[in-house]
């Protein structure tokens, strides 16, 4: 019975990197990657939302005899399943108990990565980050506008989407005070320095990498959000992380991570 597969993706996304990553890791063959632009909306197009409602990627299908049987909408499942595939490579190892509650904060409250690129700390960071940021979220609205006049019975979840993102938009625009913007930049980075600061005391522990001597799954998650982190607050990252440091310069030397090139 012949399986195949989809795989809904942006390769800009923070955590659509992790399944492209394990791919590259593994080898893989036979996944058909589908990029979901997400700087037009369309991982809220009706389309999209009949697959996936969460409108999140990764999202993979799983197809049996062209019958749709599975899908998997986040990065954990979706890279937990594709690590079980046969491939030219063997799985990368499974996390530990101590590796899944690493990844599980990872993934909760140290999830900073989206909100530091969005966000600015100060009204440089802010002038400097507007020409980036505003088009992105302009493009979301316009598409979530034309959206809710294909599928009213999303109109809801639209307005929602477009009325926080108008307001975020009006703070890089000089529409509103940004004072809430920074504190909410400072709040988020402080619970990802704490999160670094946890992996830091961690490393040279065990071995290279987060789980001991191999390059594991928890490191196939924790690659992509480090480097989020770099492209935002790279001043800041290593500063009195010497581990990981090291470590990002081991990650950076497995072809893997030409993905992000």
């Amino acid at each position: 019975m012949p399986i195949t597969y989809k795989l809904y993706v942006f390769k800009l996304s923070l955590w659509a990197a992790v399944p492209r990553l394990l791919i590259a890791e593994r080898g893989l063959e036979g996944i058909q990657e589908i990029e979901i632009d997400l700087s037009k909306g369309e991982n809220y197009s009706p389309e999209f939302l009949a697959i996936n409602p969460h409108a999140t990627v990764p999202t993979l299908e799983v197809f049996r005899d062209g019958v749709r049987t599975d899908v998997l909408t986040d990065s954990i499942s979706v890279s937990e399943y594709l690590n079980k595939l046969s491939g030219p490579k063997t799985e990368v190892p499974r996390p530990t108990d101590q590796g899944s509650k690493l990844l599980q904060r990872m993934h909760g409250e140290a999830d900073v990565g989206n909100p530091l690129f969005f966000t600015s700390g100060t009204r440089e960071e802010l002038e400097f980050k507007k020409s980036i940021v505003v088009p992105f979220l302009e493009g979301r609205v316009e598409a979530w506008q034309e959206y809710r006049t294909q599928a009213p019975e999303h109109g809801q979840l639209y307005d929602h989407n477009i009325a926080q993102t108008q307001q975020l938009i009006g703070f890089y625009n000089g529409h509103a005070d940004p004072s809430p913007l920074f504190a909410m930049n400072a709040n988020q980075w402080k619970l990802g320095a704490e999160f670094l600061d946890t992996v830091e005391s961690g490393l040279g522990n065990q071995g290279e990498y987060l789980e001991g001597p191999s390059y594991s799954l928890v490191d196939v998650h924790f690659t992509p959000y480090l480097f989020r982190l770099v492209a935002v607050k790279n001043e800041l990252v290593f500063e009195n992380r010497p581990k990981l440091k090291a470590y990002y310069d081991r990650i950076q030397a497995r072809d893997s991570f030409s993905i992000f090139h």
